[in-house]
């Protein structure tokens, strides 16, 4: 089994492209750029080391600084509109060297970089930062929900970024293209309650993602043969059968596992030539895992590692080298452990 890592972000929003003006000026760009590619390069060879074969980072993620100043979402009463950045714009630009940069790092360190295009986030109600600054977190949802801005969206980011990255494909190990969906989609309630934040109709989300999988699945090598494989990074294994994932068209199953309701993991769901991968799983000890409990085994990293390797996981992604949460522990015991399971268990082919 392959062992991969949530790198989810360094500045999360942030990472690609120029960042807010507000909270980099100008002057200080390359030197923050420098030091930023730097530690990268070492988070990087410290993967290699220990015997990890891909990165999961998230791109866009809630898209803080894709559209800032007078492109940010807008307020429209107890709403938010926003439009897709016009073709031309510099963030284009500076995302692609961004993006390539990280595709040379991990041809570098001999890692694989399995990129999410944007997170849940995204479509949250707007959140006005740093006073009149014009820095919007989420609020862009208008991408999701209308199909011209959604086009447009696709048009002038996801195919240039397919595109640039045909020529380092071996350095992608598959294409996300949204994280976590289900948290924003509209549910139905008796007492007329409504979540603020869950913005998207299922319907409109289920074409934002088959459109936008079908241009990962549809970018071809020189050869001809498909370029990437596709994949939606959901938040429950339930989703696989819930929101038909073989039909959205994803090549590269995913969900999440978090001992979810205290239910078990269940085994690898798809034949061979179909496969699926837990894309998170939390590295917290105190996140106990009712498998590993009911065989009275520790809740260690190296113990769930083997445990999804048994139920029969091409591969899996620990959660993270990065974020600060409950979910996360990443030591020194964690290195260890990491290390000792990736020497002893040699990984087979990637799916």
């Amino acid at each position: 089994m392959q062992i991969g890592i949530n790198y989810p972000w360094i500045d999360y929003g942030w990472d690609f492209g120029d960042p807010p003006p507000a909270w980099v000026a100008e002057a200080d760009l390359p030197g923050w750029r420098s030091r930023k590619r730097a530690q990268i390069e070492a988070d990087f060879g410290r993967f290699s080391s220990q015997g990890i074969f891909a990165v999961r980072w998230f791109l866009l993620a809630d898209g803080t600084n894709y559209g800032t100043g007078e492109f940010a979402p807008r307020r429209a009463g107890n709403a938010w509109t926003f439009d897709p950045l016009p073709a031309g714009h510099p963030y284009y630009r500076q995302l692609l060297d961004d993006v390539e940069f990280i595709l040379q790092a991990c041809a570098r360190h001999g890692l694989k970089l399995f990129p999410s295009l944007i997170d849940f986030h995204w479509c949250r109600q707007g959140t006005a930062i740093a006073g009149d600054a014009g820095i919007v977190k989420g609020g862009r949802y208008d991408v999701i929900r209308d199909p011209s801005k959604q086009r447009a969206f696709f048009d002038r980011l996801l195919d240039p970024l397919l595109e640039a990255a045909v020529a380092r494909a071996d350095s992608i190990y598959a294409w996300e293209l949204i994280n976590e969906p289900e948290w924003v989609i509209r549910k139905f309630s008796l007492f007329g309650k409504k979540d603020g934040n869950r913005t998207v109709s299922r319907k409109d989300m289920k074409a934002f993602i088959t459109d936008g999988i079908r241009r990962i699945n549809g970018k071809l090598l020189p050869d001809g043969r498909r370029a990437f494989r596709s994949s939606v990074g959901f938040a429950h294994w339930k989703s696989l059968e819930t929101w038909d994932s073989g039909k959205l068209g994803n090549t590269l199953h995913q969900f999440h596992y978090y001992a979810q309701e205290d239910r078990s993991l269940p085994p690898h769901p798809h034949a061979e030539g179909d496969p699926c991968v837990i894309g998170e799983f939390a590295t917290a000890v105190e996140r106990d895992w009712p498998d590993l409990k009911n065989r009275q085994k520790d809740q260690t990293v190296s113990n769930r590692l083997r445990l999804v390797e048994e139920m029969g996981y091409p591969a899996c992604f620990l959660w993270s080298a990065r974020a600060v949460d409950t979910a996360t522990s990443w030591t020194a015991a964690e290195h260890e452990e990491l290390t000792a399971y990736t020497s002893s268990n040699p990984p087979a082919p990637a799916p």
